[in-house]
């Protein structure tokens, strides 16, 4: 058998020594600890309503939205100022209606006055509805015919 060096022999004698006065000393367990996998959930489905006409979710994705009712508000407040006895100048070109669009697209400051911007938009969309259905815009002399039937305009009514 092989001798082992003088260094190590005291070494494991000091050890032994020390096991034998303090039995009552063992070392403290290892003790490893981990965090358990997480437990894959799957996402919640939200099932939110469908708010009718109003809301998306049906197959149509909503009939009224805020837009269209901003451009129904703007067509009525244009009906009003045709209605009015104010005289609104009407450019030769725009006509009144495109005349009132202008005035509104100014007044709407690119949108920030929402009414004055849903204004623009449906007196944009009736002056090119009268331009594609009879070819002019009722302007300077001209008055829609007031009868309805004839679909035309009536001049120096």
């Amino acid at each position: 058998m092989a001798r082992i060096s003088t260094a190590l022999a005291v070494k494991r004698a000091v050890a032994r020594a020390r096991q034998q006065h303090h039995p009552h000393y063992t070392p403290a367990p290892i003790i490893v600890r981990t965090r358990p996998a997480g437990v894959h959930h799957p996402k919640k489905k939200h099932h939110g309503r469908s708010g009718g006409l109003l809301g998306g979710g049906g197959g149509l994705g909503g009939i009224i939205t805020p837009k269209r009712i901003g451009v129904g508000l703007g067509a009525l407040v244009l009906g009003f100022l045709q209605k009015s006895q104010v005289q609104i100048p009407a450019l030769p070109i725009l006509g009144e209606a495109g005349t009132i669009a202008l005035v509104a697209a100014v007044l709407s400051d690119r949108g920030k006055f929402k009414l004055a911007d849903d204004v623009a938009t449906a007196a944009i969309a009736v002056a090119l509805h009268e331009f594609g259905q009879t070819g002019k815009v009722t302007g300077v002399g001209e008055v829609p015919d007031p009868s309805g039937y004839g679909g035309g305009f009536v001049s120096g009514f």
